[in-house]
């Protein structure tokens, strides 16, 4: 079709510029900038070449915001990373909305790659440009744009591969910095203390009953105690183990709130006692002591006795107490024969009901060992010291094992009355009242009543020792025995303040109409805890490859201030720059300015592909639609076939070669 304006235009083109046509660069003339005057610039709507070169007309603003995009997607990246570190899985980044920190890693990658595409694609379009603009054969600006978007391209390029083709390939590369950023981050099972709060509610006694549970006798004694007390030495006998209250299961627990497979640390209030101890120490010798005795009689020498009795209140002193007698020797073999020396403590106690502060420590099992009855909440408390007090040192303080003695109950009970100290005084009796002698008759033997002493003194060996007169109990790590004792008055007061007023024999939800009093504490959780770790050496490894990457990227954008318009590879732009007719505006003749002031008035011409209407057979191209039409089906023998083969061959080579080399995008 022809256009009357070309041919004057196309003069007048030739009047301005002397640049010979493209692959003649060696020889192009000096730059001419062409002045137009005031007619000529009436008579045309556009006043020549739009080319404006330079760093700020010409910075690359598209590829600096892919650079731009894919900083702040790395540092995105690395703040997953760091921030998630020994998080634990169900609390991060919320408890409300956990997320896997791989499921964000894997946005932020996907961010990362589009910045790297639209950083790629602006480089090689500034490349391809300032390569024709230099002047270069066909044959290479082809090879040149097939790298932008073929694979195969790149890795059958051989001694042409250039910058051109490392920035393209640098697309695929992309896939070692997002599988290392996935790397980097794993899940590990580990123990946290106190790594958060959770309030615990406890179904405790905070007060002593008075006058309840010990049955006096005729003769002023306490002959037995009620269901409530029995039921309080049964839970003692059966539900402590180890140092540790077992908690009934469901409804009937005293223990409610701390999570499943954790520990909760905190403090409650409950029934308990205070104490008022003295101590006095004196050294013994039994061996030389019977040594000195005329004739070598039989003779009795204490080793250990426990006993409990009851105070009761008067008018100056408003409250009844137990009170505790203990005596204990330590002693040992001597170097003189027959020599047993050591030393022989006396305690002396007074223990009045009161209000203390219990450490405890309740430890809850998994749900499904609760459900299952195979394992029970376990509640510990108190905190027994480290480093162990020495023999016969002074009880100064009311308590021991960090208990806290809040305020005393005084009990105003007398000689006769049913009594709540009178119980106490029984049960501490029975459980913990005994005794041992070392007695010499012909041989020195050891007569004992009770269970504690039987744990205290024991033989060392099977064989008969008749001349041992000494029993070393400060041994093997073991505590001052009146600690000890202490302890397991502490024990009873709990379990007391647990079972005394029958609050586990009720359903936990009747248990507030009942009356039966509560606490809830806030507690520290201590337990096992699934949390994600992260490798930053695998985290160094992909910020590694990040860096190679865009150090790949940055060598096709040298000189990008050559160019004097902005680039693109888009097809109709290199075929308007080849002066096809099919792309030549009407109007803007002369332009060669940003494409898309082109587009805005060919954008919406019609043109089709096909067989061109009077032109020699065979001979196809785009144009329009009245100039085409759809082509004959024709086969060249011996032609055809082979280009396909061949390109069939090529296209499974070149797709088994991307998914080894290239691998996927990131995920």
């Amino acid at each position: 079709m022809f256009h009357p304006g070309i041919e004057q235009n196309a003069n007048r083109d030739r009047s301005r510029s002397p640049v010979s046509s493209l692959g003649d660069s060696d020889h192009l003339a000096p730059k001419i900038t062409y002045q137009f005057d005031d007619e000529e610039a009436k008579d045309d709507d556009d006043h020549g070449i739009d080319w404006q070169p330079g760093w700020r007309n010409q910075f690359p603003w598209i590829g600096f915001a892919g650079l731009t995009t894919i900083v702040l997607a790395t540092a995105m990246a690395v703040a997953i990373l760091g921030i998630s570190n020994h998080k634990r899985v169900k609390d991060w980044p919320s408890s409300s909305y956990p997320v896997q920190p791989n499921v964000l890693l894997n946005v932020a990658n996907q961010i990362q790659n589009l910045g790297l595409l639209t950083m790629v694609a602006q480089g090689l379009a500034i490349a391809w440009w300032r390569k024709a603009l230099k002047g270069s054969s066909l044959n290479a600006l082809h090879r040149n744009h097939a790298y932008s978007y073929s694979f195969y391209a790149i890795i059958t390029s051989g001694r042409h591969f250039n910058t051109i083709a490392l920035a393209a390939l640098m697309t695929k590369f992309a896939v070692v910095d997002s599988t290392l950023f996935q790397k980097a981050t794993k899940t590990t099972i580990t123990q946290q203390n106190a790594y958060m709060n959770s309030p615990v509610t406890a179904w405790m006694a905070t007060d002593w009953p008075v006058n309840q549970g010990g049955i006096p006798s005729k003769n002023n004694t306490t002959k037995t105690v009620d269901a409530a007390w029995a039921n309080v030495i049964d839970a003692l006998t059966g539900k402590i183990a180890n140092g540790k209250m077992h908690d009934l299961l469901e409804g009937h627990a005293s223990f409610f709130g701390c999570p499943y497979r954790q520990e909760c640390t905190g403090t409650i209030k409950g029934i308990g006692f205070a104490y008022d101890c003295s101590t006095t120490t004196e050294d013994v010798d039994y061996g030389l002591q019977h040594q000195s005795q005329q004739g070598g009689a039989a003779s009795s020498y204490p080793l250990w006795d426990v006993a409990f009795n009851t105070t009761w209140a008067t008018p100056s002193k408003p409250y009844a107490s137990v009170q505790l007698d203990m005596l204990y020797a330590d002693t040992h073999r001597g170097e003189q024969k027959g020599s047993c020396p050591g030393f022989l403590t006396r305690r002396s106690c007074e223990i009045r009901p009161a209000i203390v502060e219990y450490p405890v420590v309740v430890m809850t099992p998994s749900e499904e060992e609760l459900r299952e009855g195979n394992i029970v909440t376990h509640i510990k408390f108190y905190n027994q010291k480290e480093s162990k007090a020495p023999f016969g040192a002074a009880l100064d303080g009311q308590q021991v094992d960090e208990l806290k003695v809040l305020e005393y109950r005084d009990l105003n009970e007398t000689l006769g009355q049913v009594s709540t100290v009178g119980a106490l005084e029984y049960v501490l009796t029975n459980l913990y009242a005994s005794s041992a002698r070392l007695v010499f008759e012909t041989e020195w033997d050891i007569k004992m009543e009770g269970s504690q002493a039987q744990t205290i003194f024991y033989a060392d060996k099977d064989t008969d020792e008749g001349d041992r007169c000494y029993y070393d109990i400060d041994k093997n790590g073991r505590e001052d025995p009146a600690i000890g004792l202490l302890r397991n008055i502490n024990t009873l007061s709990f379990v007391a303040g647990l079972y005394l007023n029958g609050a586990p024999a009720i359903d936990v939800k009747q248990r507030a109409a009942a009356g039966l009093p509560s606490q809830t504490v806030l507690t520290s959780v201590t337990g096992i805890v699934e949390e994600y770790v992260t490798n930053f050496s695998y985290m160094a490894g992909a910020l590694v490859a990040t860096l190679v990457t865009v150090i790949c990227v940055l060598p096709v954008y040298w000189k990008f201030w050559e160019l004097g318009r902005k680039v693109t590879l888009g097809p109709l732009e290199i075929t308007q720059a080849f002066g096809a007719p099919i792309v030549a505006p009407d109007k803007y003749k002369n332009t060669h300015g940003d494409f898309d002031q082109v587009l805005q008035e060919i954008g919406k011409r019609r043109v089709q592909y096909g067989q061109l209407k009077g032109a020699p057979p065979g001979q196809m191209g785009i144009a329009e639609p009245h100039q085409v039409q759809y082509p004959d089906t024709v086969v060249r023998a011996g032609s055809s076939n082979g280009r396909l083969a061949g390109a069939g061959m090529g296209l499974v080579l070149g797709g088994i070669v991307a998914g080894l080399v290239g691998g996927n995008p990131r995920d």
